[in-house]
């Protein structure tokens, strides 16, 4: 028993709860950090700061889900750059939130962990009022959201999805024309 006690990985509490944000914003310098990416790099207008992740208030009533992903390119004029994609996601949320509301497993010492195939991602959820709050998702031993969760988000409709350029990866090169 002991044994099995030892491999099971033991439960990290539960987060505070989170703050309520005007809305949902995938390029804030936080999101953008979390995502891997640098939010110095970031064009066009600044993003004001967003609350830390947390759990889902008692009060707080979604409707919907703002997915925030990293891993896509986009070329322009400029050159590659490394993008936000943002996931407009509808469905039954019932699934998620109970999802959301298990706690993370925390890493053992013996815990061998591959490296992650997929792109980072963070998560909003949105009310009728469109303010939303930036879920705390619960984590695997190692540290990568629970199976729960992804199977929760990958349930939901996409109902739109933008790409934003964030940082500059490599600059367009062109010919100086010779005299």
């Amino acid at each position: 028993m002991t044994l099995l006690a030892g491999c099971a990985g033991a439960a990290d509490p539960l987060p505070a709860e989170a703050e309520t944000a005007p809305r949902a914003d995938c390029l804030a310098p936080q999101v953008i950090a979390a995502l891997g990416l640098r939010a110095d790099d970031a064009p066009g207008t600044a993003h004001p700061d967003v609350p830390e992740p947390g759990a889902v208030p008692e009060s707080f009533t979604p409707v919907s889900a703002v997915q925030c992903v990293s891993g896509e390119r986009l070329t322009d004029a400029d050159g590659v750059w490394s993008a936000v994609t943002v996931r407009q996601l509808e469905g039954d949320l019932a699934p998620l939130l109970d999802a959301l509301a298990q706690p993370s497993e925390s890493a053992r010492a013996d815990q061998a962990c591959a490296a992650s195939p997929f792109p980072a991602w963070e998560l909003w959820l949105v009310d009728a009022l469109g303010r939303a709050v930036r879920a705390e998702r619960p984590v695997d031993p190692c540290g990568a959201p629970t199976a729960q969760v992804t199977a929760a988000v990958e349930q939901l409709d996409t109902t739109g999805e933008e790409h934003f350029p964030v940082a500059l990866l490599a600059a367009r090169v062109t010919a100086t024309p010779t005299p």
